[in-house]
Order: C-alpha cells, then sequence, then structure tokens
C-alpha cells in the first residue's frame, strides 16, 4: 500500500512566508540600527570634524549593498563599514573642507542676524537660508558621489555642485525627505540615536542613485 502525500496546507504556507517576511523586516531593522551605531562611531574616532564625512561615505556604502542589510552577504556589516571608513577617510575629508567652511559661514551669520534690524536683516536670513539649503543638498550628493565613484575629491565637488542644478525632481525630493524626516525626529527624538543617520541615508542614497543610473544610461 502505497502513502498517499498530504499536501501542505494553504495557511501553514502562508504563515511560513509571512513569518520569512517578518524575520527579514526584523534583520534589516537591526542592520539599520547597526549602520547608525557605526556612524556614529565613525564620526567619534574621526573626533567629531575628521569623522563626519568618512563615517558618512561608509554609511552609504553599506546601505547601497541589500545583502548586507538583510544578511545574505559573506562580507559582515562591521567589516565593510570599517573598510570603506579607512579607504575614503583622506578623500571624504577633502571634499568635506568646502563645507566646513560653509558651515562656519553659517555660524557668523546666526550670530550676527539677532543685532541686525529692517533689511538688511530679512536679507541676510533669506541669503543664510539659501546656503543652508544649498550646503546640504550638495554634501548629501558629494557624499553618494564619494561612495559611488573614484574620483578625485575636486571633480567630486563640481559634479555636486551641477547635478542637483541639473536634476531639480531629485533635489526637491532629497530636501522633501531631510525635512519630512528632520519632522519625525522631533516628534519621535528618541529615533535619532537608534536610526537618526542609517534611515535618511537609506533613502536619500537610493533617489541620488536612481538619477545617476539614468543619467549613466543617457550616456
Amino acid at each position: 500500500m502505497s502513502v498517499v502525500p498530504v499536501p501542505a496546507r494553504a495557511d501553514a504556507v502562508e504563515s511560513v512566508g509571512w513569518t520569512g517576511r517578518v524575520m527579514q523586516y526584523l534583520h534589516v531593522a537591526t542592520a539599520l540600527i547597526g549602520v547608525n551605531l557605526l556612524f556614529l562611531l565613525g564620526v567619534l574616532l574621526g573626533f567629531g570634524v575628521f569623522g563626519l564625512m568618512p563615517a558618512s561615505v561608509a554609511a552609504v556604502a553599506v546601505l547601497r549593498r541589500g545583502e548586507l542589510l538583510t544578511g545574505t552577504s559573506e562580507d559582515g556589516l562591521v567589516r565593510a563599514f570599517a573598510r570603506t571608513y579607512r579607504a575614503e577617510f583622506l578623500r571624504a575629508n577633502l571634499a568635506g573642507l568646502p563645507f566646513g567652511v560653509a558651515v562656519g559661514l553659517l555660524t557668523v551669520d546666526a550670530l550676527l542676524l539677532p543685532s541686525l534690524r529692517g533689511p538688511a536683516s530679512a536679507a541676510l536670513l533669506v541669503l543664510t537660508g539659501l546656503v543652508l539649503l544649498g550646503t546640504a543638498l550638495s554634501g548629501v550628493v558629494t557624499v553618494v558621489l564619494l561612495s559611488r565613484y573614484d574620483d578625485r575629491a575636486p571633480a567630486v565637488l563640481r559634479y555636486a555642485v551641477v547635478l542637483p542644478v541639473t536634476s531639480v525632481p531629485m533635489s526637491i525630493a532629497v530636501i522633501a525627505t531631510i525635512a519630512a524626516w528632520a519632522t519625525i525626529v522631533a516628534v519621535f527624538p528618541v529615533l535619532l540615536p537608534l536610526v537618526g543617520a542609517a534611515v535618511p541615508l537609506a533613502i536619500l542614497v537610493r533617489l541620488i542613485d536612481r538619477r545617476l543610473d539614468r543619467i549613466e544610461q543617457a550616456g
């Protein structure tokens, strides 16, 4: 007498699939927390000023690799971050010099604004806002370009200035993402130490990468 195989129940199959998806989401969430902690550690190792850019580049490089976030890569998250951090430390800091100068100027403006009155104050406020917006936008693009290409810092900076101007929809999406995440963190500040850098970088790198992929395909 042969044994007739009993087909698996549909709800059991769906349960396994649902459980697998939940586990994958949990792994991604854990990986995002890990990337954020590595980012903070990288900033501290560079004494803040010299750690911000290489830590950002390393975080973006890790976030771009989906297999690292889902745990399907043979390369470890920490190892991949540390390797990129060391390799990009000098180039990232060279590319970050103009942004350091811009932050210094913005700080001076912030100190001068309260003492000014009338049209001069309004004009300086608008100018400061535009400089801040342009600096943030170019800074994010620079980080993504550094993690994607091997060009020297001056070439990366030139492209980082041109790309936002020639890609207005991308720029609007980047600014909207930064503003939305800043609002979310203001409402839920507990997210800042957990995934404060990882989540926005994960979104921004995909927005900018999509635009760069279209440019490369058109060229």
